[in-house]
């Protein structure tokens, strides 16, 4: 017995030198500071706080602490020696404890800027991700539109619960706890969870609920992941080192081994433990020497860093404080001075950090730079009243205005010819543009348009720059004193750290649902970067094509639907662009692929080539023919095989024939005006090309002689093309495309593709023949009598076949006229339809002095609050519930219109002011008790404005606007007008105001 004893005695002290061996090789490995040994050696404990109810992480059980925790302590104990000590207690009663520096540090906090005065932080060792659970026989979850018309659980006063009670069409139900919560998903009180990951995986796995899964992580906006962390005391620096370098020494197999057993293997899917970046020793004790960095805040750089309510804040302000949050730094930003001062304390060390920033040889001179995370195009502003600025000429001659310090004022100021003058910031250069003190400025398209905007500055007009000198997009990026290396590193790793995601949510927010004028796109890092090489995208652009595009070889303009889609595109995205001017397709098509160009701006639809890929459809479009007068309507292809057809050459048209139809005989023309002359001419059948080409050479050229006889091809869309290796600049473009807004889609394609509606003119031919014919039958009918029915059964067909065709061709035109004249989504008139129903009046008006009419400018109000809170679907769903109470309410001769965007016109026909008006308070009656689905109850404002003698148009919408001015800003929910009116004050209703 003393034997095997002695052996077990033998074989416990060999085991017990191994461990303390591997115990001192791994602490030999941490390379402790000689502080960081010294408090090991002292084996004095460390006490930690610790959660008694945060299940899994930290909680008791007879008697005993356990949980993720409870095992990271331990195997930091054992990778560094120190001594730690467990103080179990209340969250609340934890942080207090550590704040008057009754223990030493504390788990499972989270980092919280206003914390930083008593706490230094580690690294995260878990992020616990908000997740949605299901019943197994749920389905899919991809997103929160699978919760449409469910029943969901959260927990009580959850601090998302308001965003998420304005999806109307979801149930909500609040639960005390997370276990009650896992329980009524469990017994099919709800069919959806929205928890804790971990809480809500270990109720079901504490209690067997083998019939709930975890579906996905869940999005909603405010709804971010929890990183929990150790919090040390701001006077034990020493322990806070301590413990970050036994969480950087565990390995990633004993994370796994951690995570597996606390959370669980298939949750761990969704758990990334170190989101935060992990910092270098020298980066760390950077941090902790230097916890806070001071950050310019501009005053006006609006949405990007400006001062509002006593606060810095912006897309930029997110940003940083963003990064700071990764890497464990405090933002303070400094306020109230001019660029060019924030630029010196840059070179004086005044200041750590400029957000916003363009880089340029003389500022990398005293600063560090980081990459961009921010590409954004600029706009030449002037007066409304002068004259469009298209070429470094006239911008020299003009008295140029521009932000002392920023880029483009360091380049412009050099340069011989320009006359630059300082302002303090972007809203000043613009107030002095506006006055009149200034001709002109340069900024930033986002920041001229919200501050525009925002500011009411009148008589300002922007426009996006072709050739203009200093009009190409601007890089922002991050830069940093020159005296502070490691900050840049620090931050650097930061930004790279970020994910897609989380850089398009703070983009967005500043961005998205705030700009009405633009819809920006976020560019990941990659797609940042090959731009950044590139100094500008060469576009093909095809001459003669409008209402396409064409390029004015007189003054370099672009001009068509394709170039002010474009423009925008360049806007939102950030393009540099340069065009490249071609004849036609095939010569585009050439160019790109001999790596000439790089995007050809018309491509037609199942172009399959393996060098060139296709984007995403910018536009729309028919392919039609176009015949003489006595052809008959064309159903499609087949009927073409006999005859010969003109195109032009060389066109997008002229190969997707080629490719697609190679039955037909095609014959090409040098350009559109010969083949319609050769149409005309009766020298080939027809032209084939796109609806919106031929009805404009129709109109323009006077080609009465010629008609549209046919659709041959409904889905023909304009594609842009790349070449198929740069597979990033396609992703861009197809970005560029979506972002697009409706409104500008509608606004650019109803100047330029409108279809002309044409009338058919009387067949006196066909007319004169069948008269013929009918002669001839009778004549026959008494020579040859036997013939008679079978000569009756032909003529009646053909006679079908006639009428029939005609009545093709008849619904055809009318189509193309309500199509041209039609709203899409509301189905009321469009502003087009509304110009000719003005003229009309107006003929009336001049005809008849006792004849007036009336307009009504209809805006419905805090329309953004609805596409915020409700989406831009329930928007949508607003506008067409709206026209529906207009064209309800109002009058049937009242002429009905969306003017664009959340504003409606009506025309209202032999209407005085008192009329007029009193139709308005109707309408707005009757907005009043409607009931719009999912948002409730909206209301508008009306100004009202009657037509008097000398009123033109524009004068008396803009009399109407004026006095929709007025009732918004009254208070809204009410009536103003403004001309002659006979109507008393005390006849006025109480809602109307007399401007």
């Amino acid at each position: 017995m003393d034997v095997h004893v002695t052996l077990i005695t033998r074989a416990l002290s060999v085991t017990l030198f191994l461990l303390l061996s591997l115990v001192q090789t791994a602490w030999a490995s941490l390379a402790l500071s000689p502080e960081e040994q010294s408090l090991v050696d002292a084996k004095q404990p460390i006490h930690v706080a610790v959660m008694y109810d945060f299940v899994p992480f930290s909680y008791v059980e007879d008697g005993t602490h356990k949980g993720f925790v409870a095992d990271l302590l331990q195997l930091i104990e054992a990778k560094t020696g120190a001594k730690l000590k467990a103080r179990v207690g209340e969250w609340s009663n934890n942080l207090e404890n550590l704040r008057h520096k009754q223990v030493d540090a504390i788990a499972d906090v989270s980092f919280k800027p206003e914390r930083t005065s008593f706490i230094l932080y580690t690294t995260p060792y878990f992020e616990i991700p908000t997740v949605v659970f299901t019943d197994k026989q749920f389905g899919d979850y991809q997103g929160l539109a699978d919760l449409s018309g469910k029943h969901v659980g959260v927990l009580r006063n959850i601090f998302y619960i308001r965003e998420l009670r304005k999806r109307r069409d979801i149930r909500i139900s609040e639960y005390d706890d997370y276990e009650s919560l896992t329980r009524a998903l469990a017994f099919g009180e709800i069919d959806a969870a929205i928890q804790n990951l971990t809480s809500g995986y270990h109720y079901a796995t504490q209690n067997a609920y083998t019939n709930i899964k975890m579906a996905a992580e869940f999005r909603l906006d405010n709804v971010g992941r929890e990183d929990l962390r150790f919090g040390v005391r701001t006077d034990k620096p020493v322990i806070q080192s301590l413990l970050q370098k036994g969480l950087d020494s565990i390995t990633e197999a004993e994370w796994s081994q951690l995570t597996n057993r606390w959370v669980g293997t298939r949750s761990s899917e969704l758990v990334d433990r170190r989101q935060t970046v992990a910092l270098s020793i020298k980066e760390r004790e950077f941090v902790r020497q230097n916890p806070v960095i001071r950050v310019h805040n501009e005053a006006n750089f609006e949405p990007f860093s400006f001062y509002e309510d006593d606060q810095p804040v912006g897309h930029s302000v997110d940003f940083i404080r963003m990064l700071a949050q990764r890497v464990g730094l405090k933002v303070e930003f400094v306020s109230g001075h001019s660029w060019n001062d924030y630029l010196e304390m840059m070179r004086n060390g005044q200041l750590d950090v400029m957000t916003n920033i363009v880089h340029s040889p003389e500022r990398a001179q005293y600063m560090h730079f980081t990459t961009p995370y921010l590409r954004l195009a600029q706009g030449i502003f002037r007066r409304q009243d002068s004259a469009p600025i298209t070429s470094a000429q006239q911008l020299q001659s003009r008295r140029l205005v521009l932000p002392e310090g920023f880029y483009t004022y360091e380049q412009l100021s050099r340069k011989e010819g320009f006359r630059v003058e300082p302002a303090k910031d972007s809203l000043e250069a613009l107030m002095r543009v506006s006055t009149g003190t200034e001709e002109v400025t340069i900024e930033i398209m986002r920041v001229a348009e919200h501050l525009l905007q925002k500011y009411g500055i009148p008589g300002v007009a922007g426009s996006a720059p072709h050739q203009v000198i200093a009009a190409d997009p601007l890089s922002l990026r991050l830069a940093i004193t020159r005296n502070k290396p490691l900050l840049k590193q620090i931050l650097q790793k930061a930004m790279d750290s970020l994910t897609e995601q989380e850089k398009r949510q703070v983009l967005h927010k500043w961005t998205g649902k705030g700009a009405q004028a633009s819809n920006f796109i976020h560019l990941t890092g990659q797609e940042l970067g090959w731009m950044e090489s590139r100094a500008a995208i060469r576009v093909c652009s095809t001459r003669q094509r409008l209402p396409y595009e064409d390029m004015i070889s007189s003054n370099g303009n672009h001009i068509g639907v394709f170039a002010e889609l474009l423009d925008i595109m360049r806007h939102n995205a950030g393009l540099s662009v340069r065009l490249v001017s071609v004849a036609n397709f095939r010569e585009a098509l050439g160019r790109l692929k001999r790596g000439e160009c790089d995007l050809i701006s018309r491509t037609p639809p199942g172009f399959a080539d393996p060098g060139i890929s296709l984007s995403q459809p910018l536009l729309e479009g028919t392919l039609v023919i176009a015949t003489g007068l006595d052809e008959v309507y064309v159903r499609n292809f087949s009927q073409l095989e006999p005859y010969m057809l003109a195109v032009v050459e060389g066109s997008h048209v002229q190969l997707y024939l080629e490719r697609h139809h190679a039955e037909l005989k095609l014959k090409p023309y040098p350009d559109l005006a010969d083949a319609m002359k050769a149409v005309a001419a009766g020298k080939v059948f027809g032209l084939v090309d796109t609806l919106p080409v031929i009805s404009r050479a129709i109109v323009t050229d006077h080609h009465s002689d010629i008609k549209i006889s046919g659709e041959l091809e409904a889905d023909y869309p304009a594609l842009l093309a790349t070449r198929s290796d740069d597979a990033l600049l396609l992703q861009i473009v197809n970005k560029a495309i979506q972002s697009i807004g409706t409104e500008q889609f509608e606004t650019v394609t109803n100047r330029w593709m409108q279809a002309p509606i044409l009338a058919e003119p009387p067949d006196y031919r066909l007319i004169t023949q069948v008269a013929l014919a009918t002669l001839f039958v009778v004549a026959l009918i008494l020579i040859w009598n036997r013939k008679l029915a079978h000569l009756n059964a032909r003529i009646h067909e053909s006679r079908n076949e006639l009428m029939t065709a005609h009545e093709e061709l008849k619904i055809k035109n009318r189509m193309l006229e309500q199509l041209s004249t039609t709203d899409r989504l509301t189905r009321l008139k469009n502003r087009l339809y509304l110009e000719r129903a003005f003229e009309q009046q107006l003929l009336q008006a001049e005809q008849d002095s006792t004849y007036t009419f009336s307009l009504l400018l209809v805006d419905i109000d805090h329309f953004k609050r609805i596409n915020d809170g409700f989406g831009h679907d329930q928007g949508d769903a607003v506008l067409t519930d709206f026209a529906a109470v207009l064209k309800g309410t109002s009058r049937e001769q009242d002429v009905i219109a969306r003017w664009g965007g959340e504003e409606f016109m009506l025309i209202c026909p032999n209407t005085d002011l008192r009329a007029a008006t009193e139709l308005a308070e109707r309408l707005l009656k009757a907005l009043r008790g409607h009931h719009f689905a999912e948002v409730g109850h909206c209301t508008a404002s009306i100004g009202v404005a009657t037509w008097t003698s000398g009123d033109s148009y524009k004068s008396l919408c803009r009399r109407a606007d004026q006095a929709l001015y007025h009732a918004k800003h009254s208070g809204r929910d009410q009536v103003s007008q403004q001309g002659a009116s006979t109507v008393s004050e005390a006849q006025r209703s109480s809602s109307t105001a007399l401007v």
